[in-house]
């Protein structure tokens, strides 16, 4: 009985022993066990076996599954009784159902339990005094049930330490304390051990969502939708202090004054008179074939500075009232607004109108030379 003790105690000493990569998923197949016992008796048989040191035995098994086998147990049994040499030889044999409570605490460690039947053959000792208490039982065949706890070792090596309890219609109840040591030759599923989950790796920091990371940037706050270099600052395509985004005048000529806006400034002074030299006939105010260039000139440079407005004055000669040479001189001031409004696309907002009559001769009305060359139409310009 006592190394029956030291034998759990070991093997209980063990169960946190082995730890395998991996949870258990399956078990099946073979396995081989040896089993060390101690037999406690009915004590209607009479039988004191407290001189018993113990017993030994055999064990074949298969697993179905990890949670359900079956088992053939043999187990000699060779005792002795009132401090005698003499004692009786007892073999039984049985059949079991194992059933693995490995929902618990895993397929490592894990308590079973077991049912079976079996039988038993005695040889009874000479100096057994009563011989009918174990040879009524001779040949009988009895059932069996146990409890016990299970630990695996490594996949393969495994230990048990248990309990069985058994009886028949001839058999007393007796009691069999065990330890198992044995071997697993079959398969262990610990399925697919899953890799360490890496945290995932940090994106660089992007704050104004440039496509440049911080760490990069050099223009941090860019706006968003701002076209930049590769160091994260706007770009200024055409070189002129404005970036693209804030350009309202893309594309302006190398060396040009800008604004803020990135419109070129208009280097002259408040006021720009172009000479269109356009000379009406006597009496008429209508835009003539060879005029249309002239009027071209203002309307370009109207298009390149948008930020200059432009006032037509009309003029007369001296020939016929000054009221009537008012007038006139208003509808050519007109004609030539009109043209460029109709043909040239100039906004109306940004011309107008005036007719200032005889009243500023360029040339001496007293010759006919000088009547045509008053007989005119100019173009003043002047900066918003």
């Amino acid at each position: 009985m006592k190394k029956l003790l030291v034998s759990a105690c070991l093997l209980s000493a063990s169960v946190a022993g082995f730890a395998g990569e991996g949870e258990v998923k399956e078990r099946d197949g073979l396995y081989l066990f040896g089993s060390f016992n101690d037999t406690h008796f009915d004590k209607a048989t009479g039988i004191n076996s407290s001189g018993d040191t113990g017993n030994l035995g055999l064990g074949l098994g298969w697993y179905l599954n990890k949670t359900w086998g079956v088992e053939f147990n043999y187990i000699e049994d060779d005792i002795r009784y009132d401090g005698s040499n003499n004692g009786s030889d007892i073999q039984t044999y049985s059949l079991d159902a194992v059933y693995n409570w490995t929902g618990l605490n895993g397929a490592t460690t894990f308590p079973y339990a077991k049912i079976g039947a079996g039988k038993m053959n005695v040889q009874v000792g000479a100096d057994m005094v009563t011989p009918a208490q174990l040879d009524a039982a001779e040949g009988d065949v009895y059932y069996k049930g146990g409890l016990g706890l299970q630990h695996f070792f490594t996949d393969s090596f495994f230990g048990r330490i248990g309990v069985d309890w058994t009886g028949g219609e001839e058999q007393q109840n007796h009691k069999n304390y065990y330890v198992n040591l044995g071997f697993f030759f079959g398969n262990t599923d610990r399925g697919a051990v899953a890799a360490p989950v890496k945290a995932p790796a940090t994106a660089p920091k992007d704050s104004d969502g440039d496509g440049v990371i911080d760490a990069n940037d050099r223009c941090p706050g860019t706006p968003a939708g701002a076209r930049v270099d590769a160091n994260g600052c706007p770009v200024d395509s055409d070189g002129d202090g404005v970036y693209d985004y804030q350009d309202a005048c893309p594309n302006t000529a190398a060396g040009v004054k800008v604004d803020a806006k990135g419109c070129e400034v208009v280097e002259a002074a408040e006021k720009v008179v172009i000479d269109m030299r356009l000379n009406f006939d006597t009496n008429a105010y209508a835009i003539k074939p060879e005029m249309v260039s002239e009027i071209a000139k203002v309307a370009e440079f109207l298009g390149q500075f948008s930020n200059v407005d432009a006032e037509i004055q009309g003029h007369t000669d001296s020939v016929g009232s000054a009221s009537y040479n008012q007038g006139l001189s208003e509808r050519r001031a007109k004609s030539v607004v009109d043209y460029l409004v109709s043909n040239f696309g100039i906004a109306a907002s940004r011309l107008s109108a005036v007719g200032y009559g005889e009243a500023r001769p360029i040339a001496d009305n007293g010759t006919a030379e000088g009547r045509a060359l008053n007989r005119r139409a100019e173009a003043n310009l002047e900066s918003k």
